[in-house]
């Protein structure tokens, strides 16, 4: 049982890599609007990302809460109601990779490019670039480059807050599979009980 979930742990990583699929086909238009209306742009994108990647992460805790469940009830596994956060946490290791290299280039520890961070966290990308606009460039070869040292100091708290996405999106899935929460009976039929009164 220990063997079947370290597996379903390491499956989180794919999580990641499906939702930067999902969020790169979406970049194309985040890009094309950029110029025009940058900060509401980047507003609506972010949080249209960051639901993109709690949703990918949630039904995965959901499928998996099913396995679990049935492990648990016939065949005498541990259970494991924490599950869902150690999937999240996995799959938010690459984010934290890029938010840690992007950190030491800001303090001038390492020379690590923006596209790093990008590449890693492009569900996050949006969001970032909103700290972005006080930014200083700088022209090398007719090409203006961000000077990473001129990011601000907060916009790393974001930073690394916004990958807790990945765990809290995959625990609360986990959660309602494994209680067996029907969420449609919950939200339609408690209000029709209250009309019938």
């Amino acid at each position: 049982m220990k063997k079947m979930q370290n597996i379903i742990i390491l499956k989180g990583l794919l999580r990641f890599l499906l939702a930067s699929f999902f969020c790169l086909v979406l970049m194309i238009f985040w890009v094309v609007l950029h110029d025009k209306t940058r900060i509401l742009n980047d507003l609506v994108f972010g949080l249209c990302f960051i639901l993109i990647v709690g949703m990918i992460f949630g039904d995965y805790g959901l499928k998996i809460s099913e396995t679990i469940k049935n492990q648990v009830k016939f065949h005498g596994a541990e259970d494991n109601k924490r599950l869902g956060i150690k999937i999240g946490l996995v799959g938010a290791v690459p984010s934290y990779i890029g938010v840690i290299a992007l950190f030491l280039a800001k303090i001038q520890l390492v020379k690590a490019p923006l596209w790093l961070y990008a590449v890693l966290n492009i569900y996050f990308y949006p969001i970032f670039d909103l700290f972005l606009t006080g930014a200083k460039y700088e022209t090398i070869n007719e090409q203006s480059i961000l000077v990473l040292s001129s990011i601000p100091m907060y916009s790393f708290i974001i930073l690394i807050i916004l990958p807790l996405v990945m765990p809290i999106g995959c625990q609360i899935g986990y959660c309602i599979g494994y209680n067996n929460i029907d969420i449609k009976a919950k939200l339609f039929y408690k209000n029709n009980n209250k009309n019938n009164i």
